[in-house]
């Protein structure tokens, strides 16, 4: 898996359909101002509360592997992992908007960003959920509503720069 998350919206045909009928640069204003709010969002940082690796994964005793085990005690040794865990900020720190309008995107290239907040379902990892942390997928079905106010907010915007 790489260290990216990216988010692609796709579908919704009708509405699709109905932003074909508008200038590419008026979609672009709503696009521009319902990313400035999502990153935004996605700055964020839920409450931190402690969870142990063996209430994340009881199954297997915290550790998948005696490998694994050794690697992270190997990492703490070595000065990689600090203990206790201290919040970096990084992961929100590098959520960015890359391009413009239509050509943008949302992105964070942060090591293990997928881990923590990846979609909930294939990438997000146990502890991560656990820990108050949302997938992408969540935050955004959440923050649906409020993108579509931003993205709209922009669009009028926009128009009325135009003259439309």
């Amino acid at each position: 898996m790489s260290d990216f998350i990216g988010i692609d919206v796709s579908g919704i045909e009708e509405i699709q359909a109905k932003l074909k009928k508008l200038p590419a640069e008026v979609i672009g204003a709503g696009i521009d101002e319902a990313n400035v709010y999502l990153v935004n969002v996605l700055h964020e940082y839920p409450t931190y509360h402690h969870v142990s690796r063996k209430q994340a994964y009881p199954e297997v005793g915290g550790w998948f592997s005696d490998k694994q085990r050794r690697y992270v005690m190997g990492a703490i040794k070595r000065g990689e992992i600090t203990i206790p865990y201290r919040r970096t900020q990084e992961l929100a720190k590098n959520w960015r908007v890359y391009g413009k309008g239509i050509d943008s995107i949302i992105a964070n290239e942060t090591p293990g960003a997928a881990y923590v907040q990846g979609n909930s379902r294939t990438e997000q990892s146990r502890m991560s959920k656990m820990i108050g942390w949302k997938g992408i997928d969540v935050i955004i079905v959440e923050r649906i509503n409020r993108i579509v106010e931003k993205f709209d907010a922009g669009v009028k915007k926009a128009m009325r720069k135009l003259g439309l």
